[in-house]
């Protein structure tokens, strides 16, 4: 909390943690899916992939545990170094984000809290009913990792869990690519709050610079919208 507007820094809300359970989880779904055109089992060890991938929630966590407390133990110093980084730019930059994406979207956030999980696993899930999200161990610019997941938090509140919105009536494919790509937001007008701007999916690349275009012109969340929605058909009928 700064001194300069205590009222403003204190609206937004979130806490940071690293659960064993949560981050098992993480392994176990991110081993068996593949989503977004990618198999997020081929980024970690077959050694360790091969008790997790196609096995049941119960055989797979009798892995898990012992696997990850070692890992814990192992890597104990990054992790505590990790964890204070996280701590550090959440409390120099967290408001400061949740602000920004309150004035480019448009609309005020759909909740004041949030949850953070660290994960050992290169995934970060997100839940939108309990405000959770994850952010991966090593990461260099959590804050974008975050600004990442609290654009999808928004796209689903505000659009696809509207009923008079086109975005409604998207199947899964189709909606996945539209709120994967609209994050092409985060790039030279969230300097220097983040580092770089947000890559996205290999999958998604040249839909996201027909958005990125769009966006850099307009400047106009609602607009970009509805410019995906017209685009997204050429994109996802040509995606395999």
């Amino acid at each position: 909390m700064t001194k300069s507007d205590p009222k403003k820094q204190s609206i937004y809300k979130y806490s940071i943690r690293l659960d064993i359970e949560q981050d098992a989880w993480n392994w176990y779904n991110g081993c068996n899916e593949i989503a977004n055109g990618l198999d997020w089992k081929q980024l970690e060890s077959k050694e360790v992939v091969k008790n997790i991938s196609g096995k049941t929630n119960e055989e797979a966590f009798v892995f898990l545990i012992p696997y990850l407390k070692q890992r814990y133990i192992d890597e104990k110093k990054e992790i505590d170094e990790n964890l204070s980084f996280l701590n550090k730019e959440f409390k120099k930059k967290f408001n400061k984000a949740c602000q920004k994406i309150v004035d480019l979207l448009g609309k005020p956030l759909y909740r004041n809290d949030f949850y953070i999980d660290l994960t050992t696993f290169p995934r970060c899930p997100l839940n939108y009913e309990g405000g959770y999200l994850m952010i991966c161990t090593g990461s260099v610019d959590p804050i974008a990792m975050f600004l990442h997941e609290l654009i999808h938090f928004q796209f689903i509140h505000y659009w696809a869990k509207n009923p008079t919105s086109a975005v409604n009536k998207l199947n899964n494919e189709q909606f996945e690519w539209l709120k994967e790509s609209l994050t092409v937001i985060l790039d030279e007008d969230f300097y220097p709050i983040i580092q770089e701007p947000d890559q996205g999916y290999k999958l998604h690349k040249k839909f996201r610079q027909e958005l990125h275009k769009f966006w850099k012109a307009n400047k106009d969340f609602d607009k970009l919208v509805e410019f995906g929605l017209k685009r997204l058909p050429h994109f996802v009928l040509n995606a395999k």
